[in-house]
């Protein structure tokens, strides 16, 4: 995406009065997390993640997510994300990133 782009999705979400309005720009790194099974392609991942923004410390947030189980993440990984400033629970990760490593 370029600058403008972004720019544009960040005035839209405010003036939609979403709650990733405003969000901070950081990452997720992962704590812990369930192993993946033998059975089926996509599988819920359960996970403690740290929150990293220099505006955040310290933060933690348990998560559940629907992943395919040949990009299951390990322990360790970081991924960019957008923190909501008014629901700090609320995370958009770049889950896709798992696909590109």
């Amino acid at each position: 995406m370029e600058e403008w782009e972004d720019d544009a999705a960040a005035t839209l979400e405010r003036l939609s009065g979403s709650r990733m309005a405003d969000a901070y720009v950081g990452a997720i790194r992962i704590l812990s997390l369930t192993p993946s099974t033998q059975r089926r392609r996509y599988q819920v991942c359960t996970m403690e993640v740290a929150l990293e923004a220099p505006e955040l410390e310290g933060e933690t947030l348990q998560t559940e997510v629907v992943l395919d189980k040949r990009y299951w993440p390990e322990v360790g990984t970081a991924l960019r994300a957008r923190i909501s400033r008014r629901k700090p629970r609320m995370i958009d990760a770049d889950w896709e990133a798992l696909a590109r490593r």
